[in-house]
């Protein structure tokens, strides 16, 4: 291969890193842009005070072989494990099922920590905005951020974003933004509390009926020594979508009620309390396709809203996105 060429990836959650690290070695240059100040998306890390929460995805399980072989590998970094949690359901104070078949995985220390493994491998730029694609009749892609400031000149795009800013940045491709555009995202308020005693809870999360709440998680962050009790609410997205232009605060009382009534246990003033809306949490339809490609243009897009809302369908969709370069990669700069 005489030529490699470079590679620009927006966003840089599970999928994006997933993709950059696999091209790595095919291509000259892979750049990873970032709107955020850190890479995660929606595994992310929430901080209130001194307090710290797993805001996003609690956990994740694995179905395929593929992203078995790579939790695998993350196991032997040390960079996952297994959660052996105690994971019931709730309804109205009252556990009526206990499920301890299902084999779940969490990051270590945190969640976040399967994201910042992937970027330290790459050459990430944080808090850039990239809002424009400006396609070149001699090929390759200019980028822009919101401000209109150029980010640089690359021969090929993948747009790992959520599938609303997906739609946005593809629409020089007909097919991709069209597909995108489709794509419909429920919404979540997550609220998160930090208690000044360990609450009198057996469990450590639980799937909730009948309640504005769908799920609540004890996250342990607590230092030896310290009895700090913290809990991660995500509501319903029905619950969620009724009151997503609502005040922060009538949202974070609001689901602390909830939890209390969900649990029934008696009532703990919060040392900490805190509420953040996922505005686009879990797509609702994904288009069954692990990626997006047109080669005539050098244009992808990927994310789990391609295949499934889950960490597994996010990391696969980045590797179906990376094969798909690979072999254009192969065929055009042979």
């Amino acid at each position: 291969m005489d030529k490699k060429p470079s590679v620009a990836i927006i966003g840089a959650g599970l999928a994006g890193l997933t993709c950059g690290t696999a091209l790595q070695g095919m291509v000259d240059n892979i750049r990873i842009f970032e709107k955020s100040i850190f890479a995660g998306g929606r595994i992310g890390r929430f901080r209130a005070g001194e307090y710290e929460f797993n805001h996003g995805a609690q956990y994740f399980t694995v179905n395929n072989s593929l992203f078995w072989n790579i939790v695998s590998a993350w196991q032997s970094e040390g960079v996952v494990r297994p959660w052996d949690g105690w994971i019931v359901e709730l309804q109205k104070g009252q556990i009526i099922n206990s499920d301890m078949s299902t084999q779940r995985f969490v990051g270590v220390p945190r969640m976040l920590e399967i994201v910042e493994n992937l970027a330290r491998r790459c050459d990430l730029v944080t808090s850039v905005n990239i809002a424009e694609l400006e396609h070149q009749e001699s090929g390759g892609w200019r980028l822009f951020n919101q401000r209109g400031d150029y980010q640089g000149l690359f021969d090929i795009v993948i747009v790992a974003t959520a599938a609303h800013q997906a739609a946005e940045l593809c629409r020089p491709v007909k097919r991709i933004s069209k597909a995108a555009a489709n794509v419909d995202m429920t919404v979540c308020w997550s609220a998160m509390f930090a208690f000044e005693r360990r609450l009198d809870l057996p469990y450590d999360a639980a799937f909730v009926l009948d309640s504005p709440l769908s799920w609540i998680s004890r996250y342990q962050y607590a230092e030896p020594g310290h009895d700090v009790d913290c809990w991660v609410l995500h509501a319903t997205p029905e619950w969620s979508q009724q009151y997503v232009a609502s005040f922060r605060g009538r949202v974070m009382n609001a689901l602390l009620d909830a939890f209390w009534e969900a649990t029934d246990i008696a009532v703990a003033k919060p040392l900490s309390a805190s509420v953040h809306c996922w505005k686009h949490a879990q797509p609702i339809n994904p288009i069954g396709e692990d990626s997006l490609f047109d080669e005539a243009k050098a244009l992808g897009a990927c994310g789990d809203w391609c295949t499934a809302p889950r960490i597994e369908g996010a990391v696969l969709s980045g590797f179906s996105m990376a094969d798909r370069v690979m072999k254009y990669v192969r065929k055009k700069y042979a």
